[in-house]
């Protein structure tokens, strides 16, 4: 009779442990979004989702703040102390130095971390005439390829997924499909590099020294 107490003790104790760690929370990811060539509402909403869905698949939560361009938003488009906060510009502006095949660019510090980035509006809008994926579908992964290199710092590409360098007919169809994700080691890593980062910031908080080094450009 006490084994059989101590079992259904352990079980239910095992269960609470499951039903508790299933009401865990994501990680939060908040993107103040620029929309400086006007995309229209429902274009933006679906790539946002898109995006969204993307890192939803790999463990995150994102929240979106789309920021006015002349005043720059409301106050919460520019509280970017939290790590986890990211700026992403859709502009019509193309970095001179990106090559002729980048989609946008993250501007990385010299430690990798950055939580600025462009995307390339026009290059969008080629790649949907000459592929004909849908336009929201092709702009959503592009905001989410600019934001795993600012969440995954230097040497973020990868030979397969939405942080391949180069994307060709598989990934297209991929995009098509919503099945072009970040592979299971990134989402593990962005998850490290935020937690790194957060804790980084408490210790600046109470006083610790940060060092802030010179920026640089991470292309597409």
């Amino acid at each position: 009779m006490h084994r059989r107490f101590k079992a259904v003790l352990l079980f239910a104790l095992t269960g609470f442990g499951l039903l508790g760690s299933s009401f865990a929370e994501n990680p939060q990811v908040t993107v103040s979004v620029y929309n400086d060539v006007e995309v229209s509402p429902d274009t933006l909403t679906q790539a946002e989702q898109r995006a969204a869905n993307i890192f939803l698949r790999a463990g995150f939560d994102v929240t979106w703040l789309n920021c006015a361009q002349m005043n720059g938003g409301t106050a919460a488009c520019n509280e970017m102390d939290e790590p986890a906060h990211l700026s992403l510009r859709i502009t019509s502006q193309v970095a001179r130095s990106t090559s002729d095949t980048a989609f946008g660019v993250a501007f990385l510090a010299s430690d990798g971390t950055g939580r600025y980035g462009d995307v390339f509006w026009k290059r969008a809008q080629e790649l949907h005439a000459n592929s004909k994926v849908d336009l929201a579908l092709i702009l959503g992964s592009v905001m989410a390829h600019e934001m795993g290199h600012l969440l995954l710092g230097s040497n973020a590409h990868a030979i397969s997924g939405i942080m391949r360098a180069h994307w060709e007919s598989t990934e297209l169809r991929r995009i098509a499909m919503g099945t072009l994700l970040f592979l299971p080691e990134q989402g593990r890593r962005m998850g490290k590099r935020m937690a790194g980062s957060r804790t980084v910031l408490i210790s600046s908080l109470r006083g610790c020294s940060s060092i802030l080094p010179a920026q640089r450009c991470c292309s597409s």
